[in-house]
């Protein structure tokens, strides 16, 4: 990769960080079951509406626009309660400017630092 071609590339740092808090009511989980034709809404946080928090983080905040997903893991520990504040943070692990490829640390937790997950993703930068 042309040190040029992707400045803000150029500006990531290992360990970098960004988190975003969310919270997830009751009415959000009977929705995320409706949408998912599921016979009972869903007693705790859905593991999918967890993983999208990440989503948010990479697309637009870190390394943000013009990033595409590659892969992603994650492994539960727990499960979120409704109407508990989460907080996912992703974190750089690894730059590969020769491949324009960052990886990122995943972690959510709940309300008192309770550990939910923990996971890597990849993503390709591309602006």
């Amino acid at each position: 990769m042309n040190q040029n071609t992707f400045p803000r590339f150029q500006q990531l740092v290992l360990s970098q960080q960004a988190s975003i808090r969310r919270r997830f009511s009751p009415d959000d989980l009977d929705l995320w079951g409706q949408l998912a034709q599921l016979e009972q809404p869903p007693t705790s946080v859905p593991e999918p509406l967890i993983a999208g928090l990440f989503s948010c983080l990479l697309g637009m905040e870190l390394p943000g626009h013009g990033t595409n997903y590659l892969k992603q893991w994650l492994a539960f520990e727990q499960h979120a309660r409704a109407d508990e504040e989460l907080t996912a943070t992703v974190t750089v692990s690894r730059l590969r400017p020769d491949k324009a490829l960052v990886n990122l640390t995943t972690i959510c937790t709940g309300e008192g630092d309770r550990f939910i997950c923990r996971g890597e993703a990849l993503v390709l930068f591309q602006c």
